[in-house]
């Protein structure tokens, strides 16, 4: 398994950085990530995902979870798909629409 998940502050955000595989034994990691995140952050959160090479239903779920929250507390949350594996399972999801994207992290 290659993973790796990575937290840094930027000057107007928190940057969390995700790459390789988003799957069932990823996608807690990341979810605990975002909810520290949020929990801690007193500025925006970046969710990079434009390293991810796959991303199955777990991943999606954990992504999810972190756009319910941040629309509930008033947060912002931004995501950077990237142009593959995570982008098709938005795209599959009819999900593209919904979703806070930016084009590049």
């Amino acid at each position: 398994m290659d993973w790796s998940l990575q937290t840094a502050p930027t000057d107007d955000s928190l940057r969390i950085t995700a790459t390789g595989e988003l799957d069932l034994v990823t996608a807690p990691l990341l979810a605990r990530a975002l909810r520290e995140a949020a929990v801690e952050a007193d500025r925006a959160i970046l969710l990079d995902l434009t390293g991810v090479t796959f991303m199955d239903s777990s991943g999606l779920a954990a992504v999810l979870e972190a756009v319910q929250r941040s629309r509930e507390s008033a947060g912002t949350l931004r995501i950077s798909p990237g142009n593959g594996a995570v982008v098709r399972v938005l795209e599959l999801a009819g999900l593209l629409d919904g979703l806070p994207l930016v084009e590049r992290a």
